[in-house]
């Protein structure tokens, strides 16, 4: 693929795993990882860097030093915790650090940025088969100070795109359902911790709502393909609008949608606690929504809100909507085909999570 390669948040989740698919693709390739804790998730035969990206100067001199022809932006601040200053100085500030940072060296060709899908979702409404050319929602539409951070790294990204020239970097965004695999701190740790809290069972309102995810592995596929057409497509014209890949979107799914909530049943199965129907206990939406009100007003006065609750009517809301992508552009662009089904995906995830998540 490249010479040299940059992934920042490369200690993370998504992170350690595009670093990990990068030298299994492209042994010969040098990958260099910028994140502010580099003593995690480390990869044998990768380069470390402990910078943090909103420190302009220092995120330059590592690109300097570095030279990459290819970027992978995945650094992101955890975005189910609510601190708005750090999700507009990581995910804007930080993303415009690094478009700087990507022209000044004069060697990038090819910028892959990980997004969000819920650039063009509100958290309320259903989500139904929503392709990539739906408006990216702003304020008031979209409240949610994370998913506004993002849509505006988006536009940067893309504004960054054949700046120059046919010439100058190429760059796309990558827009992932829903995570989930090995090393996933953050959605899955929590479900497999209310798994062995023994409360799997509960189901918020009637579970027919249909979900989409994608398997870390498939996605990392996905964002490969992205880079590599990338580079086929540097230095050259734009090619037509129904094959190009700079200056666009992409939706990566699993390409299989579930039911949110036989999902969340079957991630508490691949830890070893399978959930028979007779047991499942399901809350009424009004209940839950009642619970998250009290939750959040009782948060609000403890903390005067600095702190969140424990549940929110967002979050209740979000499990009993439809969310679903269509991701017929990757396959047909990109040629993304996913390599693991979902199964396969929380087979190898759950295996992780009993032998090697507390080690």
């Amino acid at each position: 693929m490249a010479d040299s390669i940059l992934v920042t948040g490369g200690c993370g989740f998504i992170g350690s795993h595009m670093v990990e698919g990068i030298l299994e693709a492209e042994p010969d390739c040098i990958v260099h990882v910028v994140d502010i804790n580099t003593e995690r998730n480390r990869i044998p035969n990768a380069l470390y860097h402990s910078v943090n990206i909103t420190k302009l100067k220092d995120l330059q001199a590592v690109v300097n030093e570095v030279k990459p022809i290819v970027i992978f932006h995945i650094a992101c601040p955890e975005s189910l915790v609510l601190q708005p200053a750090i999700f507009q100085s990581v995910n804007v500030d930080g993303t415009r650090n690094l478009l700087s940072a990507a022209k000044a060296v004069g060697t990038v060709q090819a910028f892959v940025n990980t997004s969000t899908s819920s650039v063009i979702h509100d958290n309320v409404s259903d989500l139904v088969d929503a392709p990539e050319d739906l408006p990216v929602l702003e304020y008031p539409a979209q409240k949610r100070v994370y998913t506004l951070t993002k849509a505006v790294a988006e536009g940067d990204v893309l504004s960054a795109n054949r700046a120059d020239g046919d010439g100058s970097m190429l760059t796309t965004n990558i827009r992932p359902a829903t995570a989930f695999g090995e090393r996933d701190h953050v959605c899955m740790a929590r479900i497999v911790a209310t798994a062995r809290s023994g409360r799997a069972n509960i189901q918020m309102g009637p579970g027919l709502n249909l979900y989409d995810f994608v398997y870390v592995t498939n996605l990392i596929d996905a964002q490969l393909l992205a880079a590599r057409a990338l580079l086929r497509a540097y230095g050259k014209p734009p090619p037509p609008p129904e094959d190009r890949v700079d200056g666009e979107s992409f939706n990566i799914t699993n390409d299989e949608r579930v039911l949110f909530w036989e999902f969340q049943r079957a991630i508490a199965a691949s830890v070893g606690i399978p959930i028979r129907k007779e047991d499942v206990r399901v809350i009424p939406l009004w209940v839950g929504l009642l619970m998250a009100f009290i939750s959040e007003w009782a948060t609000w006065i403890r903390t005067f809100g600095k702190k969140q609750p424990q549940i929110s009517r967002e979050a209740v809301r979000l499990t009993v909507i439809h969310r679903t992508l269509n991701g017929e552009k990757a396959k047909r662009v990109l040629g993304y085909k996913p390599r693991y089904s979902i199964q396969q995906g929380l087979e190898r995830s759950g295996k992780w999570f009993i032998e090697d998540a507390k080690k």
